[in-house]
């Protein structure tokens, strides 16, 4: 799964989209609870510490832009003392039950890291979708797109098992 790296300070962040050829992940599961209930435990960007196996916890913080925006940074402390994820979210969507962010620094084997999760209705139940798109970085794309799969499978089991509660 998640592999080891050092952390080194926070760097610029690359909001743009991956470039051409980029690997792409796209996961789905269905739940069955509303999306409402659905959006209410995954909907907060730093919820991820309620619902995704690998995440012992999750700190927020926030950076202003040059416009006086506000930006939600989490970092994730990854179980097993690997390591600390930061990410910047980059979109938000309450309405639309969807917000995107892009991948900071960490133990992943990824650069150009944007990624969206967004909840959809599905006739009782809901949807939840995960998709990013990256390049590999320091292992094959083949194990880069393997690593990411888990990752999605992963948190979206702990999604049908916290909503299930």
């Amino acid at each position: 799964m998640i592999q080891p790296a050092s952390l080194t300070a926070i760097g610029a962040v690359v909001l743009a989209a991956g470039p051409a050829g980029a690997l792409e992940v796209t996961r789905s599961r269905d739940i069955p609870a509303p999306p409402a209930a659905v959006w209410a435990l995954v909907g907060e960007f730093c919820a991820i510490q309620n619902w995704h196996p690998q995440v012992q916890r999750c700190i927020l913080s926030g950076e202003d832009d040059d416009d006086g925006i506000r930006a939600q940074i989490r970092g994730l402390v990854v179980k097993g003392a690997q390591g600390t994820i930061a990410e910047v979210e980059t979109a938000r969507d309450e309405v639309g039950m969807s917000y995107s962010y892009s991948f900071i620094q960490g133990p992943l084997p990824v650069r150009a890291y944007n990624a969206t999760l967004t909840v959809r209705p599905n006739g009782e139940g809901s949807t939840v979708i995960w998709s990013a798109t990256f390049d590999a970085d320091g292992m094959s794309d083949a194990d880069a797109v393997a690593n990411i799969t888990g990752v999605f499978d992963a948190g979206l089991a702990g999604i049908v098992r916290e909503s299930a509660r």
